[in-house]
């Protein structure tokens, strides 16, 4: 009997496994009215994409992936020309699978108000990310220091602000 659980146990692993796979490289993203989209590695890939630069420890890390803008109105989230009035006070959370989150205006990740860009890092510049930062990372170019560059990053939520 127990050499039976254990076959079945090696004929199921690659399923029971597949969609754990698949999860990890999306992303949810909540708008403010609640609505979630979940974008995958594919998705994300072929949004309008930029470069950023981290300092840590004294060193500087390019990082390349798509602009959180792009990935904002991908989920429908208002940006460029249409962030104004009440939108213009949301902000939006990231949220990494360690629990780890950092805020940030939607208007300093959106181009048309900063030239300072802010990308969900996908890549170094001169290869992949490092095992313990994910699948992606948060970078906002200009940090003197990286509390803001979540690692492992899951969920980007832009709430409004009360």
């Amino acid at each position: 009997m127990r050499a039976l659980l254990l076959a079945a146990a090696f004929v199921l692993a690659p399923v029971a496994l597949a969609p754990v796979a698949a999860f990890a490289q999306s992303l949810t993203v909540v708008a403010a009215d609640g609505h979630e989209t979940v974008l995958t590695s594919e998705a994300l890939a072929a949004l309008p994409r930029a470069a950023a630069n981290l300092r840590q420890g004294g060193k500087s890390t390019a990082y390349e992936g798509p602009t959180l803008s792009a990935v904002l109105r991908a989920a429908g989230a208002p940006v460029g020309v249409k962030l104004h009035g009440k939108p213009l006070v949301a902000y939006v959370v990231v949220t990494g699978s360690d629990g780890y989150r950092a805020i940030l205006s939607v208007a300093e990740s959106d181009p048309w108000f900063s030239d300072t860009p802010v990308i969900l890092a996908d890549r170094k510049a001169d290869g992949p990310l490092a095992d313990d930062e994910g699948d992606f990372r948060l970078v906002v170019a200009g940090d003197k220091r990286p509390e803001r560059a979540v690692r492992m990053v899951v969920k980007v939520e832009v709430k409004a602000a009360p």
